[in-house]
């Protein structure tokens, strides 16, 4: 958007949104046999709600689209100043010479590595990961190829 970005920085519970999440990929989830689980998510943090639901819809999305099988877990965890929620899929990995690529704009895992039909201009973990340090947090990932990709979104804690 032209090098502007408008952020409404406030309180946001986790829970909800992830809730909305759930319902918003819930057939997708069912289409493919998956789980979706989440574990504890009762934390706040300071954020846009609505960069905060775009980044974790993507993180979803993504799990979804590239976990043929198995399910994905959404978890928080805090800190006395920060929250972590993780994204982890049971999927088919990212190769250890893509994970530091797949952040840069324009860049996807080669279709012949994945053996997955997906669409898309290779810009979501670009812009997610710019939204979340926007935030003032960051957007890391952790993965086995063939085993699975964890995908970690942290952000300033708040108090309820």
């Amino acid at each position: 958007e032209a090098g502007s970005l408008d952020l409404r920085i406030g309180v946001v519970a986790v829970e909800g949104v992830i809730t909305s999440i759930d319902e918003m990929l819930h057939l997708q989830v069912v289409a493919k046999e998956l789980t979706f689980t989440h574990g504890d998510c009762a934390a706040f943090v300071r954020a846009d709600p609505e960069k905060l639901l775009q980044v974790l819809l993507n993180l979803m999305t993504n799990a979804v689209k590239f976990t043929p099988s198995g399910g994905i877990v959404i978890r928080a965890h805090s800190t006395d100043t920060t929250v972590t929620i993780e994204v982890i899929d049971t999927g088919i990995g990212i190769p250890a010479d893509q994970l530091d690529r797949i952040f840069e704009p324009f860049i996807q895992v080669s279709r012949s590595l994945t053996n997955v039909d997906h669409d898309g201009v290779g810009l979501g973990l670009s812009i997610s990961r710019d939204l979340a340090r926007s935030m003032g947090g960051d957007l890391t990932v952790l993965s086995t190829l063939g085993g699975g990709s964890t995908f970690a979104l942290t952000l300033p804690r708040a108090e309820a």
